[in-house]
């Protein structure tokens, strides 16, 4: 592949991994990040792990031993992909076969060395103060460039955007129907205050203080009460009219 070739690939990688809209039946992005670990030169095999409420939650490797070992790392709470993700900070050219890996992964590494991997490399998966997980790279020992390490963390980086704004979004329609609810219900005891007020010749305020100790006495939402005011009959029930003296 050409330089242009490649820069072209580059940032048509990049605009896929960054739109936050994905098409019904297409690969998620973090699958897609994974299958564009492995076409960078040096890269034997690829895989993702990505974290929800502070766990791991979803462990993707584009191919079956990276597969297997992501999953290694999302059981054991082990592995450089979970210390990439934990930290927020990269981790290039880990020999696995040296002492020290041992002893910080020592079942990650074992396995990882069984796979017929000597090194690995993790980055971050981050979009500002967010650390979403985390991206690897898993290759023989110094055959990695620095061009390499530097496309694979703008792919994780292009990834982090999209899924932190597909994630702002989705809060905005919860939060957007929640208002909508508590919106609506304020509308209907208003309107139940105006009718309990008519009925039983009470200024609203009094009978909002009647709504709410019917609602308490009974442990019933006050909006419950609220229809039952608007839709129960005016002459008999709870919030009936007082009869004629």
């Amino acid at each position: 592949m050409s330089a242009s070739d490649r820069e072209e690939s580059l940032i048509a990688a990049l605009l896929e991994l960054a739109d936050p809209a994905t098409e019904p039946g297409a690969a998620g992005p973090v699958e897609r990040l994974a299958e564009y670990c492995v076409r960078l030169p040096g890269v034997q095999a690829g895989g993702v792990l990505m974290a929800r409420d502070r766990q791991p939650a979803l462990a993707v490797g584009f191919g079956d031993a990276a597969a297997r070992l992501e999953r290694v790392e999302a059981a054991l709470d082990e592995g450089p992909c979970r210390d990439a993700w934990r930290t927020g900070r990269r981790l290039t050219d880990v020999p696995l076969g040296h002492p020290d890996c041992r002893a910080r992964w020592p079942r990650f590494t074992t396995q990882a060395l069984d796979e017929g991997f000597s090194a690995t490399t993790a980055l971050p998966v981050r979009y500002r103060s967010r650390r979403l997980g985390s991206l690897n790279f898993f290759h023989q020992h110094r055959a990695l460039a620095r061009r390499e390490v530097t496309t694979g963390q703008a792919l994780a980086d292009a990834v982090a955007i999209g899924l932190a704004y597909r994630g702002d979004l989705r809060d905005l329609r919860v939060r957007s129907g929640q208002l909508q609810t508590a919106l609506d219900s304020r509308v209907i005891i208003e309107q139940a205050k105006g009718a309990l007020a008519e009925r039983q010749d009470r200024t609203p305020d009094d009978a909002f203080q009647v709504m709410r100790g019917y609602a308490r006495a009974h442990q019933r939402k006050l909006t419950e009460v609220a229809r039952e005011v608007l839709g129960g009959p005016a002459e008999s029930g709870p919030f009936a009219r007082p009869a004629p003296r």
